[in-house]
């Protein structure tokens, strides 16, 4: 039977207003990311590359920070957790393959927020093995550099994403149109 006060009662509910409330916003925020255009060309790339480059000459650890949680988070390198080294030190890596049992990364991060140097080792890394964990402590200490240092290390992960950002244009030629 229809009710005016049952109709007052559905509407004055505030479970059911906050469930469809909250359905909606995912609705709207799912809806709104399949309009953004997530690619980036050489250009995007070249303006985070310059921030990067400004941050290291200026010394500032946030805007260096900021440019390498960016390059990190747009390759998936993850942070990697070495219970051996002497001092903090920011490590990322990105997830390469398995040799076997062992798991093997790639291109190996090392930021020292205290010095402000940033380092890359090129190439397969794993924590499983004694001589990568042997590098990883004489670089620490001064007794081994890495491949790429500074504003080097900026220039591989541009280059990187620029590969990546090309590769999935060309698994899905859908984004190509914009």
């Amino acid at each position: 039977m229809f009710s005016i006060r049952n109709i007052k009662k559905i509407m004055n509910d505030r479970d059911v207003i906050i469930r469809k409330g909250k359905e909606s916003l995912k609705r709207i925020h799912a809806n709104a990311l399949a309009l953004l255009d997530l690619t980036y060309t050489r250009d995007d790339l070249a303006l985070l590359l310059e921030d990067a480059r400004n941050g290291l000459e200026r010394k500032s650890i946030g805007q260096i920070q900021e440019s390498l949680d960016l390059f990190v988070d747009l390759l998936d390198f993850e942070p990697l957790l070495l219970d051996v080294l002497e001092r903090d030190l920011q490590v990322f890596d990105r997830p390469g393959y398995k040799n076997g049992s062992v798991l093997a990364f790639e291109h190996l991060i090392l930021f020292d927020e205290e010095t402000l140097s940033l380092g890359l080792k090129k190439g397969a890394f794993s924590p499983e093995n004694d001589l990568g964990l042997a590098w990883v402590m004489q670089y620490v200490r001064g007794e081994k550099t890495a491949d790429l240092q500074g504003i080097e290390v900026f220039e591989l992960l541009a280059d990187l994403a620029l590969e990546k950002s090309q590769t999935q244009r060309w698994q899905n030629p859908a984004t190509n149109d914009k």
